[in-house]
């Protein structure tokens, strides 16, 4: 998949990631987001991940977090930022772009999610590091998890283990797969 990935140009990526944003838009309005006010767990892509344009929304960029390395625990936590407010970071690695440290820390109520690989039973192959199933298995977080991907990344089947976190849903730029009842 990794493979198939390095193949996408900036072209097919900004295009198909403006129809993620269109469908992930779409789930953001049947799950009443705005009308709730409901705190958003996003991500800033890295290389060949899907841009996430939606997060300019003026609406949208109210409600956004982002994650942001806890070096006490170790963990990764959410931070109340816009995206145009944030700063270039290596908290996980490699550089990202994340909240400032100022920030507050909140519990979002939905979570972006990116990875390498999906199934739709809602199963995912991360970068490997676990951030996301550890945040995701923690027993405070009991809110909406969504997968963010190109529908190229959609597979047969993942292998999974005890601790891997199965998502409620999957936004392509082709469709949003309900993978349970959220």
């Amino acid at each position: 998949m990794k493979e198939t990935l390095s193949l996408i140009d900036e072209v097919y990526r900004t295009e198909m990631s403006s129809l993620i944003s269109k469908n992930l838009f779409q789930l953001f309005s049947e799950l009443n987001v705005i009308q709730q006010k409901i705190c958003i767990g996003a991500f800033s892509p890295i290389a060949k991940e899907p841009l996430m344009n939606i997060l300019q929304n003026e609406e949208i960029g109210k409600l956004t977090s982002f994650p942001a390395f806890d070096s006490e625990t170790g963990m990764m936590i959410f931070r109340k930022a816009r995206i145009q407010d944030l700063v270039s970071k290596t908290d996980f690695g490699p550089k990202i772009s994340g909240p400032d440290e100022s920030a507050s820390e909140v519990v979002p109520g939905l979570i972006l999610i990116p990875g390498i690989a999906f199934s739709a039973t809602g199963d995912r192959l991360g970068r490997g590091k676990g951030f996301y199933d550890k945040y995701l298995g923690k027993p405070k977080f009991k809110g909406v998890k969504i997968g963010i991907c190109f529908s190229i990344q959609l597979v047969d089947s993942i292998p999974t283990e005890e601790h891997d976190v199965a998502l409620d849903y999957i936004v392509t730029e082709k469709e949003i797969i309900k993978c349970k009842y959220a």
